[in-house]
């Protein structure tokens, strides 16, 4: 099969975090078709996550979602029309939904790898090699009991005969990116002598239960403050207004940055804080000690990757709202003498 698979399509349309959790998949390919071309199919606001991705040979964006029919239609008919001229051998679709499923389907693409959320439906048979998904929220199954998001996208490509080899995990900062996260610290007056704390406040799928108040995140950073500590705030360009006050009293990088010049940021920081939300997940693969505040999600499945034990979980039963600050304090603390350590 190696030497038929001259071109490759990935698919992840979004969002940040899930598509971070494709990157060891991405490096995996790589390495078992060192000479093929890959193409990554993923929604236009969230190309620029890609930039990580190094050697990523392409990127095809497609238009977010849109109310009007017709547009989408048209959206969908042109992607077919692209797939199908591009004469790909393989492709993976790591979302496994059924738009994907029928696009890869009449395509005409020989092997057709999919991530699903449940066997023994019609979408199972439109792919040639398939998974069954777990999402973060999801009870065990037998086969696929606790394993990450990260390696159930392995696992679809393990089935499909791809040599096993050590987990590669590496987000890496484009230098005129990183260029942009130094400056930015420069501007701030931030030492890198000192440590800092990075601090990523909002979580953005709205999935019920997984926000901490960004009352409490700023309590947290007055208390580091007080300790002699540098404290950034990050966020989106939407998170600027939410951010306003904060950026009276810390540097707020909302607003002022992209998402991967945001992860440089992280960077430079000695460790991130925050909820379960793509750039904490691009940060841990960007090799920082990061803080993470998972739930209701499935830590095991969702939280930091190889690092179950650098989750702050609420009670069973809770919200991540029910942990209190003095919890977070303590795994701040031990995550500056872990770095400290180093």
């Amino acid at each position: 099969m190696h030497d038929q698979i001259e071109s490759i399509l990935m698919i992840r349309r979004g969002a940040i975090g899930d598509i971070i959790f494709t990157l060891p998949a991405y490096y995996l390919l790589r390495a078992n078709f060192p000479n093929s071309k890959i193409s990554f199919l993923v929604k236009e606001n969230y190309a620029q996550v890609l930039k990580g991705f190094p050697g990523l040979d392409e990127v095809w964006v497609t238009q977010n979602k849109s109310k009007n029919v017709l547009k989408l239609w048209e959206a969908g008919s042109d992607i077919l029309d692209k797939v199908k001229n591009s004469k790909f051998q393989l492709a993976i679709d790591f979302s496994g939904n059924s738009g994907n499923a029928v696009l890869l389907w009449l395509s005409g693409i020989k092997h057709r790898w999919g991530s699903i959320k449940s066997s023994n439906t019609l979408r199972e048979r439109l792919y040639t090699n398939t998974v069954v998904r777990l999402s973060s929220l999801d009870s065990p199954v037998s086969d696929l009991p606790d394993l990450h998001r990260i390696d159930q996208n392995l696992l679809l490509l393990k089935k499909g005969g791809l040599t096993r080899l050590p987990v590669k995990n590496e987000y890496i900062i484009p230098q005129e990116n990183q260029e942009k996260a130094n400056m930015l610290f420069s501007n701030w007056g931030l030492f890198l002598q000192k440590p800092v704390v990075f601090i990523q406040p909002f979580t953005g799928d709205g999935i019920a239960g997984k926000a901490w108040p960004l009352e409490r995140y700023v309590t947290l950073a007055e208390y580091w403050r007080n300790q002699s500590l540098q404290v950034v705030f990050g966020g989106g360009p939407e998170d600027r207004e939410k951010l306003s006050a904060v950026a009276e009293r810390f540097p707020v990088a909302a607003g002022q940055t992209d998402f991967v010049t945001s992860v440089g940021l992280t960077v430079l920081s000695s460790i991130v804080i925050g909820g379960d939300t793509g750039l904490m997940h691009a940060a841990l693969a960007a090799g920082k000690r990061t803080v993470m505040l998972v739930g209701p999600t499935d830590h095991r499945r969702i939280g930091p990757y190889r690092h179950p034990e650098w989750a702050i979980r609420p009670q069973q039963g809770k919200l991540v709202a029910d942990i209190s600050v003095e919890q977070v304090i303590e795994a701040t603390k031990t995550a500056l003498d872990e770095v400290s350590a180093r």
